[in-house]
């Protein structure tokens, strides 16, 4: 993971490289948790439309601002030398790229979200267009010039892709005998076990929310003030975040979720009954995996965290309840927060028994 503290940029520059990334975390939390919050859990065909979803939101952003240059040194050297030839051509990686990466959209409009031709095509352009202004404006002005090609040619391979992307789940994605399940999804209650996969989203929000909301602070301070915070108190601001976050942050809270746990509906609770876990145990439990790995990441070797990370799950993947090695040690389990709460999803259809009607001895 590249530190984005010390690059010598612009302080607009060095904003951007933090903030880009940080609101795509952001994008995939609000989506993942408003998927919890109305439908349940994640499964079956749905399940990986909703993954899609996030993936193709994220790969969109990637598309748009890539390669987002960390420096602005010799970033203009070719556009400002008259000499050199117009860069109009564009490779056919390019080419293929601009229409893969709207192919998901016009995929998931028919199939997930149940769109129209016209509508699907109109949210292909739009987010083709705002691709292309982003590219041509270096960021919308952030860079001095434009880092990444584009034209109107890789706008209309959006929108062809935007296209197939539709007529594939139009024609081959249909729900019918022999075609796949439908892909809009059906609230169920969310109770019992998370998956693996559910938690280490949950973890990605955490680490993202993390990594680039200090470096975003820390850069925003620089933008808007005079002073220019040095490495070493990135080095000390990044040990406290995690601190506040694995530590403080689930203390607070009901269901004992870190703020991934949270955008993940996620929670802990003791290993001998459904109650949250008590404090203390939480507190432990923080100070053996997630802070620890936050500390490794910052001060240690970068393959250290990830063996921290290997052998609490080396106990998860083995067991029925999914325990990791620091819920072993503590005495806790991930659960749901809904199976803390109670709470049930908000598209979930209730049956409720008529009122009887009032017979005449009554009237």
């Amino acid at each position: 993971m590249e530190r984005p503290f010390d690059t010598g940029a612009p302080a607009a520059v060095e904003a951007a490289v933090a903030l880009v990334p940080l609101l795509v975390v952001l994008g995939g939390a609000l989506h993942l948790r408003a998927q919890h919050v109305r439908y349940g859990p994640m499964s079956g065909m749905p399940g990986q439309l909703t993954l899609l979803a996030l993936y193709a939101g994220a790969g969109l952003a990637a598309y748009a601002v890539w390669p987002l240059p960390t420096h602005t040194d010799g970033l203009c050297v070719r556009t400002a030398d008259p000499a050199a030839p117009p860069a109009t051509g564009h490779d056919p990686l390019e080419l293929v790229l601009a229409a893969a990466v709207l192919l998901p959209v016009g995929l998931l409009a028919r199939h997930r979200f149940r769109r129209g031709l016209w509508t699907t095509l109109a949210i292909g352009t739009s987010l083709a267009l705002a691709a292309a202004v982003v590219r041509a404006t270096g960021l919308l002005g952030v860079y001095p010039c434009a880092y990444a090609k584009t034209s109107w040619l890789l706008v209309a391979l959006g929108v062809l892709g935007t296209l197939a992307g539709w007529l594939i789940a139009r024609l081959a994605l249909g729900a019918g005998p022999g075609r796949l399940a439908r892909g809009w999804p059906g609230a169920v209650p969310d109770r019992g076990v998370p998956p693996l996969v559910r938690r280490l989203l949950g973890t990605v929000v955490d680490l993202g929310l993390w990594w680039f909301g200090t470096a975003s602070a820390l850069a925003l301070i620089r933008l808007w003030t005079a002073w220019a915070p040095e490495p070493d108190t990135a080095a000390t601001v990044l040990p406290a975040v995690a601190v506040a976050g694995a530590a403080v942050f689930p203390l607070l809270r009901r269901d004992r979720a870190t703020p991934g746990g949270t955008a993940l509906r996620l929670g802990l609770t003791d290993a001998r009954s459904d109650r949250p876990a008590t404090r203390w145990r939480v507190l432990v439990r923080a100070l053996l995996l997630p802070v620890p790995v936050a500390l490794a990441l910052v001060f240690a070797p970068l393959w250290l965290a990830p063996v921290l990370v290997v052998l609490h799950v080396s106990t998860a993947i083995v067991r029925d309840d999914r325990a990791g090695l620091a819920d072993l040690v503590t005495g806790v389990r991930v659960t749901t927060r809904a199976t803390l709460t109670g709470e049930l999803p908000t598209r979930l259809v209730l049956h409720r028994e008529p009122a009887p009607e009032p017979s005449l001895a009554d009237a």
